[in-house]
């Protein structure tokens, strides 16, 4: 048996058990290093490829936020080093939002799909495709992460709605079928009596929203065009009337970038009070491109003197906690 001395300390000389030992260990400390560099590797990064980015952010489930840009187009250069490529940006991809990046020369067919007209662009999208919300032009670093937190909160928000409702319909549906079962056993076989088809509505009368008017003519052109129910769609427990069948269409794709935020209700009532209260369709006013409406005049002006305050208000509102018989 040897010992050799290094720097004054005696050298250890391994065994064969000593070598397994450290090989196991060797072996377990890569294994964790690689499952944290895994389950992190997306964490603080951009992505380049929109399936693989759409793929992540359905496992995910969060929003896909994808950002339009060219090789050409100076302002995109100027929002890649002041505002993407900052470190408070970075921590939002990977956590609440999977980003990706797309040249708009390389992928023309998404620049169609998207309607781009100018670069920078921004979309906030659902794991599905839908949009939630978008943003044109050169975006300074506050402005870009409110709108990509306030996307992201509607998403979140959405998404427990519909969670909720899902299980509330699938009990209903549970119920539904146990009573059915007992009043099939309950009825004799000799017995025959003419059935007819039964409907099952809501109790409660349907909620028309922007009392009747077209809300993508009242984005789009600004003008109060009166729906049709032949064109109606419900978002969010109100239904929506459209003038036309390709305002349909268009409504039905991304229906929250057209429809009023929080139900219709007062942003600056729900922001003081926690009351959702129906705003009235003559006290509305954009922002950010969403429509809000307010109970009065004054109400409108305090949300002007402050918008970022009264626009980030999160609540998670249900259509049966608005108050009052009318919904805009």
């Amino acid at each position: 048996m040897y010992r050799r001395r290094f720097a004054g300390k005696p050298f250890m000389r391994f065994t064969n058990k000593n070598v397994k030992y450290q090989y196991v260990s060797i072996v377990t400390v890569a294994f964790t290093l690689l499952t944290i560099s895994i389950s992190s590797s997306f964490a603080g990064e951009w992505l380049h490829d929109f399936q693989a980015a759409q793929k992540l952010a359905q496992d995910k489930d969060v929003p896909l936020l994808v950002h339009f840009h060219a090789s050409w187009c100076g302002p995109c250069h100027q929002m890649e080093q002041t505002v993407l490529s900052t470190q408070t940006v970075k921590r939002v991809l990977g956590k609440r939002i999977i980003g990706v990046k797309i040249d708009s020369d390389q992928y023309p067919q998404l620049v169609d799909r998207f309607n781009i007209r100018s670069l920078p662009s921004d979309i906030l999208l659902t794991p599905t495709g839908t949009i939630i919300t978008r943003t044109d032009g050169m975006q300074q670093q506050n402005t870009y992460l409110s709108f990509l937190g306030r996307g992201a909160s509607r998403y979140e928000n959405d998404r427990r709605v519909y969670l909720a409702q899902k299980s509330k319909q699938e009990l209903m549906v549970r119920q539904q079928q146990e009573k059915d079962a007992a009043e099939a056993e309950a009825v004799e076989t000799e017995v025959r009596e003419e059935t007819t088809e039964k409907t099952y509505v809501a109790s409660d009368p349907a909620r028309i929203g922007l009392e009747g008017y077209s809300p993508i003519a009242l984005t789009r052109d600004r003008k109060w065009t009166k729906g049709k129910e032949e064109y109606s769609w419900p978002y969010q427990g109100i239904t929506y009337l459209l003038s036309t069948k390709t305002e349909l269409e268009i409504f039905k794709i991304d229906p929250g970038r057209y429809a009023p935020q929080l139900l219709g209700c007062d942003p600056v009532i729900l922001n003081k009070q926690d009351r959702a209260i129906p705003g009235d369709t003559k006290y509305g006013a954009y922002y950010d491109h969403n429509l809000y409406l307010f109970v009065d005049l004054e109400s409108r002006e305090e949300f002007k003197k402050n918008p970022d305050r009264f626009s980030r208000t999160m609540h998670v509102l249900k259509i049966e906690q608005v108050e009052g018989s009318v919904v805009r």
